[in-house]
Formats: C-alpha cells, sequence, structure tokens
C-alpha cells in the first residue's frame, strides 16, 4: 500500500520523465532535419560543381543518415507521445485533491498501462529532479555519465 505522498511523488516523477524524453526526442529530430538540410545543401553545391566532389559524397552521406534515422526512430512520433502522457499525468495531478488514495493509485496505475516507451538512463535524471523540486537534495542519486549526457541534452 502505498502513501499518497509517494503517489503524489510517482506522478511527479512520471511527468519529470515524460518530459525530459519528449525533450531528448524534439532535439533528435530538429538535428536530424539539421543534418539532412546541412548535407542536401553540400550534395547540391557539389552537383553546380562549386564544391570538391568529397563535400559532395559527404553530403550524399549525411542526408541519407539523418533521413534513415529520422524514418526509423521517428523522433517527432514519440516526442508527440509522450507530450500526451505528461498532459495524462498532470491531468491526475489535478485531480489527485478529489480522489482518495485507492482511486488515485488505480488513476495511476492505468496511465501507467498506457505509456510511451521509456529512455531507462533518464529514470535517475528524472528521480533527481523530483528530488531537487521536494527539496531533497541528500534524496539525489550520483549519475553516470551517460545519465549527465542525457541530462544536459534533455
Amino acid at each position: 500500500m502505498r502513501t499518497r505522498e509517494q503517489l503524489i511523488g510517482e506522478i511527479r516523477y512520471a511527468i519529470r520523465l515524460c518530459q525530459r524524453t519528449a525533450r531528448l526526442y524534439r532535439r533528435v529530430q530538429t538535428a536530424g532535419t539539421f543534418i539532412g538540410v546541412v548535407g542536401g545543401s553540400a550534395a547540391i553545391a557539389g552537383l553546380a560543381g562549386t564544391l570538391p566532389s568529397a563535400v559532395t559524397v559527404l553530403g550524399g552521406v549525411l542526408i541519407s543518415l539523418a533521413g534513415a534515422a529520422l524514418i526509423a526512430i521517428r523522433p517527432a512520433d514519440k516526442a508527440a507521445m509522450n507530450e500526451a502522457d505528461v498532459r495524462r499525468y498532470q491531468a491526475i495531478m489535478v485531480k489527485s485533491h478529489q480522489l482518495n488514495d485507492d482511486a488515485l493509485a488505480a488513476a495511476i496505475d492505468e496511465a501507467h498501462a498506457g505509456d510511451a516507451p521509456e529512455i531507462e538512463p533518464l529514470r535517475n535524471v528524472a528521480y533527481n529532479d523530483v528530488a531537487l523540486e521536494l527539496n531533497r537534495a541528500d534524496a539525489m542519486v550520483n549519475l553516470t555519465f551517460a545519465e549527465r549526457l542525457l541530462r544536459a541534452l534533455a
């Protein structure tokens, strides 16, 4: 049995995790678009004969990789799914004052059932966000290099 504070903390954690995940996917989408534009520009400039052939080849490779990554990963779709999860958890947070503990736990469990896939290294980052939000710096966990990198990106 979870206490009310634990349930509210779980909602806050889910919100932060989904926000971080959505932000990471949006940034991946932006970087992929930028690489695609740069690669396409290099390829077109190479076709015009103003750049060396190596730049044309590199531009073609960049645009191919960016296009393949954006098609395979579909970061914009994943970001949208996570943003929908954020809205769902925020709605539960708003209603939490009207629900008893059992109804709140059921609402959280129901929301978890439809969650978008998570990025595992962002879990500790989101946990630290909630710990700071609750003024519990003593409860923060040490982050690995990959987690610190993702914290900076997301």
